[in-house]
Parts: structure tokens; sequence; C-alpha cells
């Protein structure tokens, strides 16, 4: 199955690109006009990056059905628009190949995700967000051989309704190096993304060549 990644530049001039940059939630509504909306059409993923645009924010799109932009264009909502490039992911065992992959580490206690928000091992009963990096790696068929990592925090108001209280959010971008150990897991682990929150901008499973 092919994917297609597109690159988004936002206008920070336009006033609905301004809303989605401060509510992740209505971003991930407005890429979904992309894909009509469609739930039939492939999971949508996507990152904030952290390096720019040229002229504004970056942010990189996957989506499993081929997407149509022409409406963001249109209304100046984009400075600048790379893509949709297709691509076949082909990956095989023993391969090493770079990563990024922004996620939203959490544990469930009582029915609630609570974010994991330890970078060292204090005690060893102490679960850290590299612990579940390392566990979402092995389920996802490879292995992380080395990794930095950074951390975000943002409140989002899903919906975008001021009235409704801040849901935060606690993530980490992490960029490194990994082998793959089985090339089917690798494949479905990027198709659908990594961990919760997708809806927000986490998930997003990038590989290139090392």
């Amino acid at each position: 199955m092919s994917l297609f990644l597109s690159r988004l530049t936002l206008n920070p001039s336009n006033a609905g690109a301004r809303r989605d940059l401060s509510t992740p939630y209505e971003l991930h509504r407005t890429l979904m006009r992309g894909v009509d909306g469609r739930s039939d059409g492939g999971r949508l993923l996507f990152r904030l990056e952290p390096e720019p645009g040229p002229g504004g924010p970056l942010v990189l799109v996957q989506t499993q059905v081929l997407p149509d932009w022409s409406q963001l264009l249109q209304n100046q909502y984009l400075l600048r628009l790379e893509g949709p490039k297709g691509f076949d992911l082909h990956v095989s065992s023993g391969q090493v190949l770079r990563f990024r992959l922004l996620a939203n580490p959490v544990k469930k206690i009582d029915g609630r995700r609570i974010p994991l928000i330890r970078d060292v091992r204090r005690h060893e009963h102490e679960k850290t967000y590299w612990d579940w990096l390392y566990r979402r790696a092995a389920l996802a068929g490879f292995e992380v051989l080395d990794a930095t990592d950074v951390q975000t925090r943002f409140a989002s108001r899903r919906g975008g309704d001021d009235t409704k209280r801040a849901i935060p959010h606690f993530g980490v971008r992490f960029d490194g190096l990994l082998r793959v150990v089985d090339e089917e897991g690798v494949y479905d682990a990027v198709c659908r993304g990594i961990g919760p929150a997708k809806a927000f901008g986490f998930g997003l499973l990038s590989l290139a060549p090392a």
C-alpha cells in the first residue's frame, strides 16, 4: 500500500492558520478536509516540525489516500506546498535507519493516562519516557540504537471552544537511529503511528536512510 507525504508551510498571517497552530486538534480537523474527512481513507498523521518552512511553520502530513490541498492554497492558509509525494515503504531486517518521532508517552493508572515526564531513572521501579520508547519500539519491530530527546508541553481546547477546560499535553521528540527487527511491524508502525493523541499531532514515525 502506498503512502503520501506532504510538507505544508502555513501562512502566519492567516487567521485560520494561527488558530490551528495554537490548537492542534483544530489543525487536525483542517487537514482532514484534504481527504474529505473520510475515516475510510486511512489514518492521517501529522507533526509540526521544529525546523520552519520557507516563511512560516512547517507541518509534515502523512496520509493513506491522495490528499487534495487546493482549498488551503486558495484561501492563503498555506505559503508553500511540497507534495503530496507517494512512496512505498521498503525495509529489511537488520537495516539501520534514521528516525524522528514526536510521541505522547503515557501510562494508564485507574483508566487515566498519566504522562511519563522523567528523562532519567531515579529509582528502579520508576518508569521514564525512555522505557516507554524502548517498549513501544519492541512492539513496533525495531530497536533504538541511539536517540536524542526534546520535551514539549502545550495546552489545547478540543474544538477550539474557549469555554472548555484546556487539555494539557506532554510530548517528547525523539531523533536518532533504529535497527529493523521485524519488517511487518515497522511497516505497521509507520502506517498507524505510535502511541496516543494522534489527533493532537503525535505518533508519526518518520524514517530516512542512515
